[in-house]
């Protein structure tokens, strides 16, 4: 009689198959900038080979078993660098071409290096941590030869040899740097070249050279901020304010103005969009701190928002339409107005970089006349566009605008300058006239004045 065969079950899939696809990491604002986004140890586990099982073993249970010849706060702190620090992935991969290339950059480099500052390496043409990190300072400084200095963040504070004693700055050479000077510290790599990452470069054995050179000469690399969940500081890679972002929003006018006819403009063609870096959003100072200050009927100089303000002509706080009209000004994008993000500002409106959206109800309006077009019913039609607000707006971000509203009313912006900001000058007695030149006006002291005004006094119109 045969014996029965038991049923085998199958094989679960091993955590190296598993790791060597590592699942991505969500956050809303590096996804936006990265198409992967993994943690060190994933990224790392992906770039060991399958036959290195042993050196694989070791990063998978680095910080999560005990090591007899670590020491307890070592390992836990080389678990929590591996399990917390982000990685931000370019899009293209090397080719065989560029690892050639790479090969033949670091044998030129180690040519160039004197004999005393070489590493003490037990294996001849492998860097260590502070060697591998200073191979990519010079190999950035390579790839960029007519820039003043590479756009990465391991080298800031550092320039060319060629450019010694200009600018007024103390230059000194960086050691080990071939043709690199340096004028002040750069933290980022401090970081890196730290005993925590040199531990970890140990731990990855052959070829882990090439994987931190890689690592630091192409990924953004973000550690996170104490007590702060979901804030990183980025100690590694290109800066994020000079990164497009992967994917356009899908409600931004990309999406929106070419498809819907109620944003389009009444006559003309279809205004020009681009998508701009966060490095090139940036304030118009002489709006902000250039221009004259408002000054009430009394000619004093007045406090605070300028009557023409949102806040100040949309005051009834019961009102929702004007919290809606409000959400217009601070969310222009969301509504599919013309915005700092995307859209293209006309020289023939301004002469600086960006327009000024103080005052936008014409074009507000002009959405309506476009929405009214659409509609047998005019004024239901109007009625129910003013009343619309985008999903994402809805709820939260609703109650907060409010809430605004609400601390503006309240908030007494001269009486916050009076205590922040006093302006006390003292009189002499045979002065009878001071110009004060930081206001730009004049006032005459009285019998009996007092010696030392302050910021009320300009208020009131005494200047």
């Amino acid at each position: 009689m045969k014996r029965k065969r038991q049923p085998v079950a199958s094989p679960a899939p091993s955590s190296q198959s598993a790791l060597a696809t590592p699942q991505s990491v969500v956050h809303p604002v590096l996804q936006r900038l990265y198409p992967q986004l993994h943690t060190l140890r994933q990224y790392l586990l992906s770039w060991l080979p399958a036959s290195s099982k042993k050196r694989r073993r070791r990063i998978e249970q680095l910080g999560l078993s005990p090591d007899a010849t670590a020491s307890p706060g070592e390992d836990a702190a080389l678990g929590l660098l591996l399990d917390t620090t982000l990685i931000g992935l370019p899009k293209a991969d090397q080719s065989e071409a560029d690892k050639d290339a790479l090969a033949r950059d670091m044998e030129s480099f180690s040519q160039q290096l004197p004999e005393s500052t070489l590493f003490l390496s037990s294996n001849p043409g492998h860097f260590l941590q502070p060697e591998t990190v200073d191979f990519v300072i010079w190999l950035l400084f390579k790839r960029h030869p007519s820039s003043h200095r590479p756009p990465h963040l391991l080298c800031y504070a550092f320039q060319r040899a060629s450019v010694q004693g200009q600018n007024g700055l103390a230059l000194g050479a960086a050691p080990g740097i071939p043709g690199i000077l340096s004028h002040a510290p750069n933290t980022y790599v401090d970081t890196v070249k730290g005993p925590l990452w040199c531990k970890l470069h140990s731990h990855l054995g052959q070829g882990g050279d090439r994987i931190m050179i890689d690592l630091l000469l192409d990924c953004g690399i973000f550690r996170p901020l104490q007590g702060q969940n979901g804030n990183y500081v980025q100690i590694s890679g290109f800066p994020v304010s000079e990164l497009k972002p992967n994917r356009a929003s899908k409600t931004g006018p990309h999406t929106i103005a070419a498809k819907d006819p109620k944003l389009l403009p009444i006559r003309g063609p279809l205004p020009k969009l681009e998508a701009r870096t966060p490095a090139s959003i940036k304030f118009v100072r002489s709006r902000m701190l250039y221009a004259r200050a408002a000054l009430n009927a009394k000619g004093g100089v007045r406090f605070g928002m300028r009557h023409i303000h949102v806040l100040n002509r949309f005051s009834d706080r019961n009102d929702p339409q004007q919290t809606i009209q409000i959400m217009r000004y601070i969310f222009p994008r969301q509504f599919g107005l013309h915005n700092v993000f995307t859209s293209t500002v006309d020289y023939r409106d301004t002469a600086l970089p960006f327009k000024d959206y103080t005052l936008r109800e014409k074009e507000i309006q002009q959405q309506f006349y476009r929405e009214s077009l659409k509609h047998k019913s005019a004024d239901a039609s109007i009625e129910g566009f003013k009343s619309h607000v985008p999903k994402r707006l809805r709820g939260e971000a609703t109650t907060l605008v409010n809430k605004l509203r609400k601390l503006n009313q309240k908030c007494s912006y001269s009486e916050l300058l009076r205590h922040y900001c006093p302006v006390e000058v003292n009189i002499p007695d045979s002065q009878l006239r001071l110009n004060l030149t930081g206001i730009g006006s004049r006032f005459i002291p009285e019998a009996g004045m007092e010696k030392q005004p302050t910021s009320a006094w300009f208020e009131q119109g005494l200047g």
